[in-house]
């Protein structure tokens, strides 16, 4: 269904650009296997997907649904593999009862789009790989892949590994495979577990970006604001004792989760504090 949904985007999205007058503009759909999933095509210019010639910009365009325990959608893309004008685009949507007026005892489901962030792919890009930097994490660099392929012709350099050298994807070097029967970790990327901040280096990380990057601030709001249990835990106890006192809040509960639902519960923006901590 992610998939139906993320190409009913861009069936949907021409047809607005045409109702609209923009008939110069349109998006195209990637054959092939590319990593983009559209390209915006300019006005009267002839495309060649091979040399980007004819193209505005590349989107992305990732699906979660709402219920899961674990979002199962992946930016793993290499941060070098991206240009300043691609853009990722993440859809969140849930199966909603439908209203039947009928005697039928069949309950009837569809598909809702709630909520989306779209935004610059190098700057989500860049969050990420703090993170996963701050998680002992690292990338391979030229003349010291676990290969031992040489500086000028390895094909690793930029590859994640995490914490225990371990590749995080199947183009990875082959002497980091996981194990002999599991090739690779496949952590790095997730959309809502990148975001995890579990020690002070992590948040500190996840700080010092969001304070500059206003696309990686409206990603990571995307993300809490949708899963609110990842909000909770992605702060301290101590950081969100400073924002209920910025607010101006009483009786703050020992309580971690209680005092986050104080917070909420209050009405008042807290996020901007939030983004504000030192």
């Amino acid at each position: 269904m992610g998939g139906v949904i993320e190409a009913l985007w861009g069936f949907f999205l021409n047809q607005i650009l045409a109702a609209r007058g923009q008939s110069n503009i349109e998006l195209a759909w990637m054959y092939g296997h590319e990593y983009n999933d559209f390209a915006c095509i300019g006005p009267a210019c002839e495309w060649d997907p091979a040399t980007r010639s004819g193209e505005l910009l590349r989107v992305e365009v990732k699906s979660m649904i709402a219920s899961a325990d674990e979002s199962k959608a992946h930016f793993d893309r290499l941060a070098k593999e991206l240009t300043e004008t691609d853009l990722l685009a993440v859809f969140l949507w849930d199966w909603v009862h439908v209203p039947d007026s009928s005697a039928s005892a069949v309950i009837r489901v569809s598909p809702q789009v709630k909520d989306h962030f779209i935004g610059k792919a190098i700057d989500v890009a860049q969050l990420r790989d703090a993170l996963h930097r701050a998680r002992g994490g690292s990338f391979v660099e030229a003349g010291r892949c676990p290969d031992g392929c040489a500086a000028s012709s390895c094909t690793h350099t930029g590859e994640p590994l995490n914490a225990n050298q371990k590749r995080e994807r199947l183009s990875g070097p082959q002497a980091s495979r996981v194990s002999q029967s599991v090739s690779y970790a496949a952590n790095f990327g997730g959309l809502v577990r990148m975001l995890k901040c579990s020690s002070p280096e992590a948040r500190a990380a996840a700080r010092a970006i969001c304070r500059e990057c206003e696309t990686a601030w409206a990603f990571l709001s995307f993300v809490h604001r949708n899963f609110p249990g990842e909000e909770l835990n992605h702060y301290s106890k101590e950081d969100w004792i400073k924002a209920a006192r910025e607010l101006g809040l009483r009786g703050i509960p020992a309580d971690k989760t209680l005092l986050v639902e104080r917070i909420r519960a209050s009405g008042k923006e807290y996020r901007k504090l939030l983004r504000a901590l030192p």
